[in-house]
């Protein structure tokens, strides 16, 4: 699971990273994370297996031996997505290449069928009734786009609200359970729902109980076998596009396609660098991902430290 993060407020110009380091690094591109941009990871991207680093060229290579690709973002970050349309370029090489997104709902996919390779972003905003507040259009707009003029397929990976709220609310979950998007949650190890639930109590701030946030911890399981339903089509490769969380091998989205296919499955985590942690081991283990694209960070916050002064007694 990726270590809680450090507060710093380091800047420096990209060009000097560049010269230093131009093997790991983009030439032709500037990161916008202002955070640590002379870390000495930024830029690099590491294998877990092998346990070296590698040049983008390697990681493409091997991942287009893959039938199934998921590269997990820091939703806010802009340098993840700006990454994640230079990975789309070079894997949307075949023609009906298939993208999950899990910025998009089961209840949009009849709105995807409406799209067309020749659609502007502002038409592809419309047709999608794309939800703005959840998802910064500016973030995603190049990916779609970009998936659909290059003659991929595009679905839906996450669930609506109706489901999340007929989850949270424990109303006919057995009979929800049944039904084929999400049959593999009653297969997932008790070991990987501790660690989701570790995981949804630690972005809570601590401040609700474990048990009470059962629920959400059933909502993340559900999701994540809805976006492993999505993916399984008969198109290769399928990429999935989606939050770091529901990408790792050890609780995320492979634990579902595990259960159903035996296809090779890759992850490839795009991941903020930290303070005093120089070391790519220090992030992330190959229980958890493949390959670990280390880029600056975007903001220094603590999220809930307003929280915290809500609930104080």
């Amino acid at each position: 699971m990726l270590k809680k993060t450090t507060k710093t407020h380091l800047f420096q110009c990209v060009a000097f990273f560049l010269f230093l380091t131009p093997l790991f690094s983009q030439a032709n591109s500037e990161w916008s994370a202002p955070l640590l941009q002379n870390h000495s990871l930024v830029g690099k991207i590491y294998s877990l297996d092998d346990k070296a680093f590698i040049t983008e060229k390697a990681l493409i290579t091997d991942l287009q031996k893959s039938r199934y690709v998921l590269i997990g973002e820091k939703h806010d970050n802009e340098d993840h997505h700006r990454l994640e349309l230079q990975l789309l370029e070079s894997l949307l090489n075949k023609p009906h290449t298939h993208v999950v997104f899990e910025m998009l709902t089961d209840k949009q996919q009849s709105k995807i069928a409406l799209l067309t390779p020749t659609d502007s972003k502002s038409q592809i905003h419309t047709k999608l009734a794309w939800n703005d507040k959840s998802w910064p259009w500016k973030d995603y707009a190049p990916l779609i786009q970009r998936s659909l003029s290059k003659g991929a397929n595009i679905s839906a990976g996450n669930i609506n609200r109706a489901t999340i709220k007929q989850i949270y609310q424990q109303k006919n979950n057995d009979t929800l359970f049944n039904e084929t998007p999400f049959k593999t949650l009653k297969n997932i190890p008790e070991v990987a729902k501790k660690q989701i639930l570790n995981q949804v109590f630690e972005s809570h701030c601590q401040l609700m109980s474990k048990a009470k946030l059962a629920p959400m911890m059933t909502i993340q399981l559900a999701r994540d076998a809805s976006m492993s339903n999505a993916m399984l089509t008969n198109q290769e490769p399928t990429i999935l596009i989606a939050g770091s969380f529901h990408t790792q091998k050890n609780m995320g989205v492979p634990l579902h396609l595990r259960q159903v296919t035996k296809q090779t499955t890759k992850t490839v985590l795009l991941a903020e660098v930290r303070t005093n942690q120089s070391q790519p081991e220090d992030y992330v283990s190959l229980s958890e991902a493949d390959y670990i694209w280390f880029t600056p960070k975007q903001v220094d916050k603590d999220y809930c430290e307003s929280l915290r002064e809500k609930h104080k007694p």
